[in-house]
């Protein structure tokens, strides 16, 4: 969050727009192709529910440097939003390595429970203890993009679509939905099948925002674009972000 700070900064008297969700959206989403005034601010493993925390800590931080949000980009992988993959709290983790302990207590009713205490435990004594940051979860490239190399596909681990979606993660979609800001829900492409029906159909309420699903455009059957089967490159990062900012006419 820390880069986010400098980039308000520099902003002062503009609206800006922010690219939030999981590293589909850190290694899929350029914001320098998108324009000036984008940031993103995924992080790997980010469900709708940290999401929406991720939101409010940026809204709270435009407020300070008076500013607005004009557009929020939100990037929805429907697996991370599973409830096995939910109670890992693999996103909280990286939340509390980036984000300022102060930031997250206003929502520890939620955020602390089951195996979130004991994952932002061990982020927070990693940031005490560890001097050396290199380690550290932050995007390494401009505005919090993190671009993959344009190497071959590699075979990873699969995150299969076993359980239904977690209430929170239901929630904060609803949530993220009904935000004054200008709302789109993007759907990453993918190699493997796609579940975003799944999900959707989970939901207890329509959803009135955009949500445009990236699988039905056959480009994005390319696997040369991707590093693994559901993380672009850098080329398949670059044909996505143009991908969404022709739909949307962004800038």
């Amino acid at each position: 969050m820390e880069n986010f700070e400098s980039f308000c900064d520099s902003n002062k008297g503009k609206n800006v727009n922010l690219i939030l969700g999981s590293s589909t959206a850190l290694h899929g989403i350029n914001p320098e192709i998108l324009g000036d005034n984008w940031y993103s601010l995924a992080s790997r493993g980010q469900n709708p529910f940290v999401t929406d925390i991720v939101l409010k800590i940026a809204e709270n931080t435009c407020e300070k440097h008076l500013i607005d949000i004009d557009t929020v980009l939100i990037d929805i992988y429907p697996e991370l939003c599973q409830e096995w993959v939910f109670n890992m709290a693999d996103a909280l983790e990286h939340l509390a390595l980036t984000a300022q302990l102060s930031d997250i207590l206003p929502h520890a009713t939620s955020v602390f429970q089951d195996g979130g205490i004991r994952r932002i435990h061990s982020a927070i004594s990693f940031r005490l203890n560890n001097t050396d940051n290199s380690n550290r979860v932050t995007a390494t490239n401009a505005r919090g993009y993190e671009a993959v190399a344009n190497t071959g596909h590699n075979e990873q681990f699969k995150v299969p679509w076993k359980e239904d979606a977690h209430q929170f993660c239901l929630q904060s979609i609803a949530e993220l939905d009904s935000k004054n800001e200008t709302t789109i829900f993007v759907n990453p492409p993918v190699l493997h099948q796609n579940h975003l029906n799944d999900l959707r159909n989970q939901l207890k309420s329509s959803i009135s925002s955009p949500w445009v699903d990236a699988n039905t455009n056959r480009q994005f059957t390319d696997s040369t674009l991707f590093s693994d089967d559901h993380h672009l490159n850098d080329d398949g990062a670059t044909l996505y972000t143009h991908w969404i900012k022709s739909n949307f006419a962004l800038h």
